[in-house]
Formats: structure tokens, sequence, C-alpha cells
């Protein structure tokens, strides 16, 4: 299976197709305007997008959201995590987490269902709190480096203003600017 991982190290082409994506999942057609594209997209108080938290443990042992769990889910799974709860992390499959005292484990299904390819991946507290951090932090680094030069080399309003929905849409730190 093939994921990118959004960061401030993010190349055009990555940035081209979380834009492709962001527009797909957003019923904003490829055909229009540049302009008329992100016009359109800017409209908008809430977004999806396919892709979101991932858990890795290796190149081999990983847990990726559900369906219909993106990255704005971020900062509910953020709340969660730090209230020591499940946070929806999406269905078909159902990835989950329970607690314990210091550490936490991460199944890539329903751990009451019986699944012989279940997979669990387990965290220290500590880890799974710095590690949700880093990834917002990576998330952060994207929007204010690849993916708004990317738009400001075409646009610089445009730019000043994806970049504040982006952080609204998907880190709630801001407010919508139109």
């Amino acid at each position: 299976m093939e994921f990118t991982f959004l960061s401030s190290n993010s190349s055009d082409s990555e940035v081209e197709l979380f834009l492709l994506h962001l527009f797909g999942y957003n019923k904003i057609s490829a055909s229009w305007s540049f302009e008329e594209s992100f016009e359109e997209l800017l409209k908008e108080d809430e977004v999806a997008i396919l892709g979101g938290v991932a858990f890795i443990q290796d190149d081999e042992t990983y847990i990726l959201p559900g369906c219909c769990c993106g990255l704005e889910d971020m900062q509910s799974i953020s709340f969660s995590i730090r209230a020591k709860q499940s946070p929806w992390l999406g269905h078909d499959p159902s990835p989950g987490i329970i607690y314990f005292d210091d550490y936490a484990v991460v199944w890539s299904d329903d751990p009451e269902v019986q699944q012989e390819e279940l997979i669990s991946i387990r965290f220290t507290y500590e880890r799974l709190i710095e590690s949700l951090e880093r990834c917002k932090k990576d998330l952060l680094g994207f929007i204010e480096g690849p993916f708004y030069r990317w738009i400001k080399l075409r646009d610089r309003d445009i730019a000043n203003r994806m970049k504040q929905k982006m952080l609204y849409w998907f880190l709630n730190d801001g407010y919508p600017s139109d």
C-alpha cells in the first residue's frame, strides 16, 4: 500500500496530489480554472479528504485510518487521545485504541471481533502524545511550507486565504477568513 506523509519536506507533486484529493472529495471539478476551483473551496466551512492520522510501528506494521476519517478529524482525535478515549478512526475497518495505566494499544479493527489479520501496536502513552504532536507539527509544516509556496507562485491572495482555511479546517488554529 502506498501513502504520502505531509510535511515541510513534501514535494510539488505531493502538494498537487493533495490538492487533487481535496478538490475531488469536496466535489470541485478539476476542469474549472485555478481561481474558480479555489474560490469554490474557500467558501466551505468544513472539508473532507482521504487520509488522516496513521499509527506506525515500522515499515511493515502500521494502522491507517478507516473510511470517513480524514485530516479534518485531527483535533477530535487529539482531544480523545488526551482524554484516554478511543477516537473515531473510521470504519471498514474500524481502528480503535484501548488504554492501560501508562500505555495504549492501537488496533487495526474492532478488537471485539475475532479476526485472523487483526494488527495491534503498543505505544507508551507519552510516546503516543509525542507522536500526535509531531504529526500536527508536520501538517503545519506542510501548510506553511510547500502547500503555501505552491499556491503563492500562482496567486498570493489565494495562498494567504488557503493557508488560513487549512489551519482552520485541519488544525482549528484560527478562524475562517471569508
